[in-house]
């Protein structure tokens, strides 16, 4: 027992603090943005909107091999401000244009992409739109995506803040002004969305590059370009797409594509949004605090590993405790009419949640270890025993798709990824040499600050498709 009180007390509780009010500042826009969209007619806003969701999977590809790299390559250039303006420039270049590409692919190829993923035939015209307005924004935001990524490494947190704060703040005002209800909005319906993020994704990029002037960084400047590190960059980055591609595609087929079938796209929607932007706040927010630790250290595994444990035990209890209050809440602060299945999809799918809160303590284990070449060995045998053997059964026509199945389908998956998950946890323990200490816990010494700048960014926000690994 003293053993457990000294986990909790030894637990870094202010970066996790620090982190979860990161993850619920955006959670209040997203949460304003649903409420709008339920007072739009016949559930067409929600069910546009929901789309958005395996258009970003595809996206979240090529931004995994593009901006995660990015944390150790300009970690490794800390003391030097000539090699982070060089690496920023390239890496700015590099990633507009690629996603630039992608988003022209995207914009050209929407309709074919609607009736690929069976969206609503209805709609399917509105949807094709919205997509292609929010393909620009996508291309603008990854830019200050990229630079906060600068801001982390360089340890200027207050700038990541500031930006954090005006995204917040101007989301809130340009979707009252242009997709409420209220008598001084333009109600232009879910393409206001598009507009906004477009608007405020060119408004953070202006401000990211002149906080990089503040620091001495010159976007545009005239001085050579050195891309010998490009190498490297590739390497990486090829490797966290390849991971990022076997989980994004099966969740687009046997997910998203799945709940557009059943016309569920909506419902399924909220309740997923419910579960990432406020049920796993705390969980998320460990997460990250796990992957920074045990990336400092060794020791921190051995020490630190029962106060994980003991706090995931504590944010279980937590989300069950807070049932009660579930369906009130998706009623009338996410407004919508669908809560009673909402609410449904929500509970059906809370057992499996806590298996994956307690299976990022051994992921981020895995990735702080910087052993990302075992998620890929997680995704892929999910995938090829798991989703491939439903693929399989729904086609031959031996098992139907519902609502309630789909849900079901998505939280088995997650329960058995975590027998790959802890075979590839224990084997790192193993090779390492590490032992988990459950007795006489000791706070472990910090990292020096400029090794610190070397590690996993502290609020880089999992995908929601990192809890099945596809």
């Amino acid at each position: 027992m003293k053993s457990i009180f000294q986990s909790i007390k030894t637990f870094n509780w202010r970066l996790w603090l620090v982190i979860a009010i990161t993850l619920f500042v955006p959670s209040l826009y997203k949460t304003l943005r649903i409420y709008f969209l339920g007072d739009m007619p016949n559930e067409w806003g929600v069910n546009i909107a929901s789309q958005l969701s395996w258009v970003n999977l595809i996206y979240e590809i090529l931004e995994e091999g593009l901006i995660l790299p990015m944390f150790f390559l300009l970690g490794k250039s800390f003391n030097s401000k000539e090699e982070i303006e060089n690496k920023t420039r390239v890496g700015l270049i590099i990633s507009g244009s690629m996603y630039a590409v992608l988003s022209a692919l995207i914009f050209a190829l929407a309709k074919p992409l609607c009736n690929l993923m069976a969206s609503n035939s209805l709609t399917i015209k509105e949807t094709v739109t919205y997509i292609r307005i929010e393909s620009v924004a996508s291309t603008i935001s990854i830019l200050s995506k990229f630079i906060i990524v600068v801001f982390i490494t360089m340890k200027k947190d207050k700038y990541m803040y500031i930006l954090l704060t005006i995204q917040t703040s101007l989301f809130i005002l340009f979707d009252t002004f242009l997709i409420s209800k209220l008598k001084v909005s333009a109600n232009i319906g879910v393409n206001g969305i598009a507009i906004s993020n477009i608007v405020v994704s060119l408004v953070l990029v202006i401000m990211a590059i002149v906080f990089l002037k503040l620091e001495r960084i010159h976007i545009f400047t005239k001085k050579k370009l050195d891309f010998k590190w490009l190498k490297e960059y590739g390497k990486i980055g090829v490797f966290s797409s390849l991971e990022s591609f076997v989980r994004n595609i099966a969740f687009i087929i046997m997910i998203s594509r799945l709940v557009n079938v059943i016309s569920e796209q909506g419902t399924y929607w909220i309740a997923n949004n419910f579960i990432w932007t406020w049920l796993l706040i705390p969980a998320t927010a460990l997460y990250d605090v796990i992957k920074k630790e045990t990336a400092e250290s060794k020791e921190n595994v051995s020490n630190k590993t029962l106060g994980y444990i003991v706090i995931s035990v504590m944010f279980s209890a937590i989300w069950f405790i807070s049932i009660p209050v579930w369906k009130p809440f998706i009623r009338y602060v996410l407004n919508s009419d669908a809560y009673q299945s909402v609410y449904y999809i929500v509970l059906i799918q809370s057992a499996f949640y806590i298996v994956y809160i307690f299976n990022c303590i051994c992921d981020g284990t895995i990735y702080g270890r910087g052993k990302t070449s075992y998620m890929l060995i997680e995704s892929v045998f999910t995938n090829g025993l798991y989703y491939v053997t439903m693929f399989i059964l729904w086609k031959t026509g031996a098992w139907i798709p519902t609502l309630k199945g789909i849900a079901l389908m998505f939280g088995i998956g997650m329960a058995i990824d975590l027998i790959p998950t802890i075979g590839c946890y224990l084997y790192l323990l193993k090779k390492e040499n590490i032992k988990i200490n459950f007795k006489n816990l000791q706070q472990t010494p910090q990292m020096p600050e400029a090794l610190e700048n070397l590690q996993s960014p502290q609020n880089q926000e999992p995908s929601q498709t990192d809890s099945i690994k596809v």
